[in-house]
């Protein structure tokens, strides 16, 4: 019975002995990987160092820019204003000329369309030097024509 128990005591000193050196193994690689990231954190901490200053220009840059459009797109708000201010000017001019179509004959419709048609031809004419000047800056200067046709400068037509 005691060579029993010597040969188990063998046996679980051997057991602890192999255990013992399989830690010693895993603890050697688990040593040699937190060197590794050491390193390689070493290095991110020194790249990040040079990115922050370039990376904060960059934003500064974008919250200008993004500041730029919005005043940008602010200025455009009375354009489009404007645009439904004459849509709906337009809108019911039309309704004034079907109600009244009717009643009045063509040369009373002319008088009557006539300040209407002045006032296109006005907007068109201002839309053409616009351009014109426009062309003119940008070309620094040199004389171009822009052709824009101004609607009506033939004859008034009325379409019914």
């Amino acid at each position: 019975m005691e060579e029993i128990l010597y040969i188990a005591i063998i046996i679980v000193a051997i057991a602890f002995a192999l255990t013992a050196i399989y830690i010693a193994f895993v603890l050697h690689r688990v040593s040699k990987l937190l060197r590794s990231v050491g390193i390689t954190l070493g290095e991110l901490e020194q790249e990040m160092q040079q990115i922050t200053p370039e990376l904060k220009e960059s934003l500064h840059q974008t919250n200008q820019m993004l500041d730029d459009i919005d005043d940008k797109l602010k200025a455009t708000d009375s354009v489009f204003d404007t645009i439904d201010n004459m849509g709906n000017s337009v809108s019911n001019v039309n309704q004034a000329i079907r109600k009244n179509s009717d009643k009045l004959t063509d040369v009373e419709m002319a008088e009557k369309t006539k300040p209407y048609i002045e006032g296109i031809r006005w907007s068109e004419a201002a839309t053409y030097l616009y351009n014109k000047w426009k062309k003119r800056t940008t070309n620094g200067d040199k004389r171009q024509e822009v052709n824009t046709p101004i609607a009506g400068s033939n004859h008034i037509r009325r379409e019914g």
